[in-house]
């Protein structure tokens, strides 16, 4: 199976695929990084990419896997699943980081 997917990526999948970002939101997620350095809340800043990095990806997968409806809600399932496992992983880990007395 994984030798069927990497022959479909190289020739041209994901490999070629084209990814847009809305410009608006780049500028605000620069504006919020910076903020968030600047005033040394480097978690908040963590959460914040993290969280707009997710809804791009879901962007993504929502122009990539528009002609398949099926393709899309596989896609779109675990994509949701994944993506609510890891944040919760995180903020799990930072929170057990505070508690212990660690610092960044």
């Amino acid at each position: 199976m994984f030798h069927q997917w990497w022959q479909w990526y190289q020739a041209g999948g994901l490999s070629h695929a084209m990814i847009s970002i809305p410009g608006m939101e780049a500028v605000v997620l620069l504006i919020l990084l910076t903020i968030c350095l600047l005033f040394r809340i480097n978690r908040i800043g963590l959460v914040t990419a993290y969280i707009f990095t997710y809804r791009w990806g879901l962007l993504f997968g929502a122009q990539y896997f528009a002609g398949d409806a099926r393709v899309y809600h596989v896609f779109l399932a675990n994509y949701i699943v994944f993506g609510i496992l890891v944040l919760t992983l995180s903020l799990v880990a930072m929170m057990a980081a505070t508690r212990s007395g660690q610092q960044e």
